[in-house]
């Protein structure tokens, strides 16, 4: 599913739409166009009663013009068009909903006031991944960065870079960036504070040993990185390393959620989606990990 607004943003997630389409299995596209609400005084609608359905259609080919300038002939021949007049959260978590959609591909402004803010409502609540590219990306595939904290949702996102890599001829590199903490109270062990943080490295480079032991990662260049985080914000770390590195995407994974579960994604995955504006993010969700579609709705 991919999410138009009809601004220049449109052509940069066509752009990445082409690779990841025709190297996966993929079946159907939908593109998908939210208006808002068209509040047309019923006097004019008795005598202009096609006037809404003009509407939409004039939208629908707007996109469909785009997107032929972009997509090749089978990639066309896949897609369909939906433009849906309301709110653009709830038309697009229904549509999500109804159409059992894998991923989501959004675009982001830059500069735009509120930017984040509907892809941090999709990324709680839709039933799939969300794939988020900023308006002036470049698009590349080379490396993929995982940031890890040896997690059950580390490891969702582990699993789908290693995945996105053996897709593509020759393969992706895929940096796993862990970022290790001196905890507070270290004094009280007597060591200095960089003792302390090599003993925090040493655990992390444990950890991660045991973390790659349950995932298949067989023949997939990998690359560990272990950030100490010295300012008790880890998530500027792992832009900050981003922003160094410019790999093609960084995945993360988020909470799985039902109807009994907590709201939350995440912290940190909450705070990269609002503050990273450069790097294109991939956001992993387990399929149909989310709340009930009428619960989504009233907390939206």
């Amino acid at each position: 599913m991919v999410l138009m607004d009809t601004s220049d943003a449109d052509k940069n997630i066509l752009k990445y739409l082409e690779p990841i389409a025709s190297s996966s299995e993929t079946k159907e596209i939908h593109f998908f166009n939210s208006i808002s609400e068209m509040k047309i005084p019923d006097g004019v609608l008795k005598d202009f009663p096609e006037i809404k359905d003009k509407s939409i259609d004039d939208r629908k080919s707007q996109l469909q013009t785009v997107a032929k300038q972009i997509l090749s002939k089978e990639l066309m021949a896949i897609s369909h068009f939906h433009v849906k007049e309301g709110a653009p959260s709830k038309a697009i978590l229904r549509f999500v909903e109804k159409n059992n959609i894998d991923l989501v591909l959004m675009g982001r402004h830059k500069d735009f006031i509120g930017g984040g803010v509907l892809s941090n409502r999709l990324a709680r609540r839709a039933a799939c991944s969300i794939f988020i590219i900023p308006e002036e990306a470049e698009l590349s595939i080379n490396l993929l960065h995982v940031p890890c904290d040896f997690s059950p949702h580390s490891k969702i996102a582990m699993e789908e870079a290693i995945k996105i890599s053996r897709k593509y001829e020759g393969g992706m590199k895929i940096i796993c960036q862990n970022v290790y903490t001196v905890p507070g109270g270290y004094h009280y062990s007597g060591k200095t504070y960089e003792e302390f943080a090599e003993i925090m490295r040493q655990n992390a480079e444990k950890e991660y040993k045991q973390f790659m032991s349950g995932i298949d990662h067989e023949g997939i260049d990998l690359e560990v990185v272990y950030s100490l985080d010295t300012n008790d914000n880890p998530v500027t770390d792992i832009i900050d390393f981003a922003k160094e590195h410019n790999p093609s995407a960084i995945v993360i994974g988020v909470k799985g959620r039902t109807a009994t579960t907590a709201l939350f994604i995440g912290s940190r995955a909450e705070q990269l989606i609002q503050y990273n504006k450069d790097i294109p993010m991939m956001v992993v969700r387990p399929k149909g990990k989310n709340a009930g579609i009428i619960d989504l709705i009233k907390e939206i």
